[in-house]
């Protein structure tokens, strides 16, 4: 599996998907910034939140780890896990991943998008700053993205803990978009922003972590 990280084939998939996700970053950023209320976004936060309150606990839990506070105390523990093991490599770029939130909160002002509002949905999630893209979204992709990585690289850790950390770190990068756009704290294009900008984040990280990385096994 390793192997497969500094593959031709594997860099020519993390081209396509770097390509794709700028290509969906810029055309999602235009059409949000001009027309930030799409009647496919409503719809589509309609029908997820057409339970109704059934399901919110889980979606608050989805996204506790996306919170300000917790976002940095979780980076922190992943940091210094990582340097008790001796993997100060990971460490560092444990912490370089809140660089990703720090510029998504840039490209946030400039956009200037307004958060979903209770005219329109149920909002059991109040916030006031711009909307697009989903910062939860992009925090989850390139900290749990690069957690997940860094599982299947380092051998030394048990298989078990590899296997429940990678799942949950997928589990909450696939969760995170229902989650944000249930509590009405994101539209469906946000989420999707999210996912793009983490991905361009992911890749940059990722590039410098396997530049002359001496892979293990």
């Amino acid at each position: 599996m390793n192997r497969f990280f500094h593959s031709r084939f594997a860099k020519h998939i993390a081209v396509g998907l770097i390509l794709a996700a700028v290509a969906g970053a810029v055309i999602l950023s235009v059409l949000v910034h001009y027309h930030p209320t799409p009647f496919v976004d409503v719809a589509i936060t309609k029908e997820i939140q057409e339970g109704g309150t059934t399901y919110l606990p889980a979606m608050q839990a989805v996204s506790f780890f996306g919170e300000p506070p917790v976002a940095f105390v979780t980076v922190l523990i992943a940091a210094i896990a990582f340097f008790l093991i001796r993997r100060r490599r990971e460490a560092l770029f444990a912490l370089a991943t809140l660089l990703a939130s720090g510029a998504n909160a840039i490209i946030k002002i400039i956009i200037h998008r307004p958060r979903p509002t209770d005219t329109l949905v149920s909002v059991y999630q109040q916030l006031t700053d711009p909307s697009f893209p989903s910062g939860h979204v992009v925090f989850y992709v390139v900290f749990f993205g690069f957690l997940a990585t860094a599982m299947i690289v380092i051998k030394k850790i048990p298989q078990l803990w590899r296997v429940l950390v990678s799942a949950a770190s997928l589990a909450l990068i696939l969760f995170v978009s229902v989650s944000r756009i249930y509590l009405g704290a994101h539209w469906a294009s946000d989420v999707i922003g999210g996912y793009c900008v983490g991905i361009i984040f992911l890749s940059v990280l990722l590039y410098f972590y396997f530049k002359n990385l001496k892979l293990e096994g």
